[in-house]
Order: structure tokens, then C-alpha cells, then sequence
């Protein structure tokens, strides 16, 4: 196997520390050789590759990619997370998860009141006016959507923190309305008393699952399963389903405990080798 990672990415393996390193472990203890590869190196040649976090290119390629939250991860055949298998998987509640929502929400939102403040958190990606191929709208006419669609909240809508916004962007952002507004509050804080999420795609929504914060997506994801989904359900019965109360904790469970690869489990290697041979890996 050829493993293209950056050089950090490859100390690591080399260490077997981490997920790189426990992918090592696995790919070697099954009886294959390993050669770790610059990122950047074009993928070529006989074997099979895994890439992390870029375009697959070739056959007998998978990409490896962090799945949003902490030590959980995915080998799949496609970098675009709205194409991966668990995005096409059906959802079926578990009985005693909670744990999972309870612990992470007191990691993740220590010291912050949860409530209901009576206004529409929005975290902002990139491209604001560009409709890209897997979204419904551009993020401007999602904006004019959700004002449209709940005309009593007030937006309070944050900028990505890498993204580099034009001065078209920006003009857009202030000919809104009254009830849209730019925040420099931390999103955690903005997460933490909110009424609900409305966003293309931005990771926020699902970590908002774990103060049981509905969602409304504008753009296809793999975490759209109990979010108004836009894309699935067009925008009336998307806003909708925000006043019935979602599985969020099952749902978590669901998606980072059974459907992810989790780095520190114990059975991490299981799990590794498990996906290589879902996608037809002779290992």
C-alpha cells in the first residue's frame, strides 16, 4: 500500500502513533508492505493507495479523512463527504446511547448556557455568491430563503475563519435585512443558545446535534439524515421539521460510534481492515 501523507502525517505513522500509525499496524500486521509517500506525489504505479484528505484520481485508490470530531475518521472511495456510504445508509435508532451526546456535549460545551434564545445560528462557509454543484443555493439565496421561510427570527451568521471574503461578498452581506446579522461571538456560544442551525453544509450543524439543536441543510452532506434537508425535502418541509423533536442522541451514537472509525477504540484494526475489504481490498 502506498500511503501518501504529509511529512508530520508520516513521523507519525513511522511512530505508529495515531491514526496513520494504527493503519500501519493494521495494513503490515495483515501481511502487506507499506510506502509512505510525499501528499503531493502524483498516485501512480502498481498496488493499492490511500490518500488523506484529496481527490481520488485512480482505481485501487481510497481517501482516508477526519469525520469531524476528535479521533474519528473514514476510508472511503471519494474525498466529497456527501457521497460517502454513510450518507446513503438508513438511520435506524439504537437503545442506551445517550451516553455518547451527554459526554461530548459537557467536553465540548463546558462553562456555556444552553438555551433557546429565540434567534437562527448561521455559520457561513465559502463562495457566498456561487452556487456550487451540491448545494441547492448559493449561500446569498439561502440567506433570503431562511428570512423568507421564518420571517420572526432574528440571523446571527459568522464568517468562516479561513476563507478570504471579496468586497462583492461583503456588499452582499450589507444590503440584507434588519434581521441578519454578522457576529464576532465565538460559534460555540452562538451553537449554544440558538433555536436552530441553518447552513449549506458547515460541521457546526452536526456538532449542534449535541445540544439538540435542530438543523436545516441547504446542501447535500453526509449528516443530513435527521435535518430538514432542502436538498431531499425542498425548503417549506425542510423549515418544518424543525418543530419535531429529532433522535439526536441516538443519531450521534449511530454516526461517529457505528459508522465511523474510531482511533482509539480497541478494536481499531478491526475496524481498518474491515473497510479495506468492504471496498474489495484483497487483504
Amino acid at each position: 500500500m502506498n500511503f501518501y501523507l504529509v511529512d508530520h502525517q508520516q513521523k507519525q505513522a513511522e511512530a505508529k502513533d495515531g491514526i496513520f500509525g494504527k493503519i500501519v499496524e493494521a495494513v503490515t500486521g495483515a501481511g502487506w508492505q507499506v510506502r509512505l509517500q510525499d501528499l503531493a506525489t502524483p498516485i501512480a504505479g502498481p498496488g493499492f493507495h490511500m490518500v488523506y484528505n484529496r481527490p481520488v484520481t485512480e482505481l485501487n485508490c481510497l481517501s482516508l479523512r477526519h469525520c469531524y470530531f476528535k479521533h474519528f475518521f473514514r476510508i472511503e472511495p471519494t474525498n466529497d463527504r456527501w457521497d460517502w456510504q454513510v450518507s446513503k445508509t438508513a438511520f435506524t435508532p439504537g437503545t442506551g446511547t445517550n451516553w455518547f451526546q451527554k459526554f461530548w456535549r459537557e467536553q465540548v460545551f463546558s462553562g456555556l448556557q444552553i438555551r433557546s434564545g429565540g434567534y437562527i445560528f448561521m455559520p457561513l462557509q465559502g463562495k457566498l455568491l456561487e452556487r456550487r454543484h451540491f448545494q441547492v443555493l448559493s449561500p446569498i439565496e439561502m440567506i433570503h430563503a431562511t428570512l423568507a421561510a421564518d420571517p420572526k427570527r432574528q440571523i446571527f451568521a459568522t464568517l468562516h475563519p479561513r476563507e478570504v471574503y471579496s468586497q462583492a461578498e461583503r456588499e452582499a452581506l450589507r444590503d440584507l435585512l434588519d434581521r441578519f446579522h454578522l457576529s464576532d461571538q465565538p460559534s460555540l456560544s452562538l451553537l449554544a443558545g440558538c433555536d436552530y442551525v441553518v447552513t449549506e453544509n458547515s460541521s457546526l450543524g452536526l456538532i449542534g446535534y449535541f445540544v439538540s439543536k435542530p438543523l436545516v441543510l441547504f446542501a447535500r452532506i453526509d449528516f443530513h439524515h435527521i435535518a430538514g434537508s432542502v436538498p431531499r425535502q425542498g425548503i417549506e418541509a425542510a423549515f418544518k421539521s424543525v418543530e419535531t423533536a429529532q433522535n439526536f442522541a441516538p443519531y450521534l451514537h449511530w454516526f461517529f460510534r457505528e459508522q465511523a472509525i474510531s482511533a482509539n477504540a480497541e478494536t481499531v484494526s478491526d475496524q481498518i481492515l474491515m473497510r479495506l475489504r468492504h471496498h474489495a481490498w484483497p487483504i
